[in-house]
């Protein structure tokens, strides 16, 4: 008995987060996902370690590429911001499998992530050389205290669960865990979206039908927080000049948004809110962008 489905058609995924769109620059800053989905990736000796599946589920394998941003407020001094946060950011290669379960009604995701974060993830040059080219930005000052060259390496796991299914509505539930660096942390909540579409549980929309499709979506997270690299620096490269070193380790989060598809073509634009994730700091906002073709 075959797999139901692999990858029958590659598909490429971008994803953009950026905090300059509500005229902000700080804390999570800037962030892209691009991602390539393909019969090939399957290949991949890192999926066996990856959460396994059944015979009868839509099963995908991808590679990815993660590039993170993190600044303080006050990014027009070169002093370090002892109350804010640290400068940091990170890059990463990561290979994913997702698997659904129609009759279950239960899709998996697992992800694994190898990378860097420091200076040799390029940060000062990317956010810089943009800034100067964008009239609304200024240059930051504060790059050369940002977090220290050190190694990434973390495993995620998400399971989520079909709850409600109509037609024009759907609720779904989730449970998370990341373990490694630059993040180890717990997550759980809910989802829910509303409009034309199709069932979740049969695939990535834009594989499975070439119908239009559009929804607005809402989702609530809780995050049990072990550890942020971002704020408390690399577990092996200790000589940081500024790091956080007591975090909230319970956070909550929404993201919020529509979606759009025509044929093979998503496009999802959405408001992502995370609660202070240290003593001094405050609720953050970004917009997020996604664009997903198959062919």
């Amino acid at each position: 008995m075959k797999a139901q489905h692999e990858n029958n058609r590659a598909i490429v995924e971008l994803s953009i987060d950026n905090d300059l769109v509500f005229f902000r620059d700080r804390y999570y800053s800037s962030g892209i996902t691009l991602e390539y989905y393909s019969r090939w990736a399957k290949k991949s000796p890192l999926n066996r370690i990856l959460l396994p599946h059944n015979l009868d589920e839509v099963t995908y394998y991808s590679l990815s590429l993660t590039h993170h941003m993190y600044t303080p407020e006050q990014t027009l001094t070169p002093e370090i911001q002892y109350l804010d946060h640290p400068y940091a950011t990170y890059i990463l290669l990561g290979n994913k499998k997702m698997s659904f379960d129609f009759e279950k009604r239960i899709k998996k995701t697992s992800r694994i992530e190898f990378g860097l974060i420091g200076s040799a993830a390029g940060g000062e040059y990317i956010q810089n050389r943009l800034h100067e080219n964008i009239e609304i930005a200024i240059p930051s000052e504060g790059w050369h205290n940002q977090i220290q060259n050190d190694i990434c390496i973390q495993y995620t796991a998400i399971i989520e669960k079909g709850l409600l299914n109509y037609s024009w509505f759907e609720l779904n539930g989730f449970v998370s865990g990341t373990l490694g660096v630059p993040h180890t942390e717990a997550n759980f909540g809910g989802s829910f979206r509303l409009g034309y579409f199709g069932d979740y549980f049969k695939g990535l929309a834009v594989d499975v039908s070439a119908n239009w499709q559009a929804w607005l979506f809402c989702s609530g997270s809780i995050y049990l927080v072990n550890y942020n690299a971002s704020l408390q620096g690399g577990t092996y490269n200790q000589d940081n000049v500024h790091t956080i070193r007591f975090i909230n380790n319970s956070l909550l989060g929404t993201k919020f948004g529509a979606v759009i598809q025509f044929k093979r073509l998503s496009v999802e634009i959405a408001e992502e809110v995370r609660s202070p994730e240290f003593r001094t700091a405050y609720w953050h906002r970004w917009g997020h962008l996604n664009i997903a073709f198959a062919f």
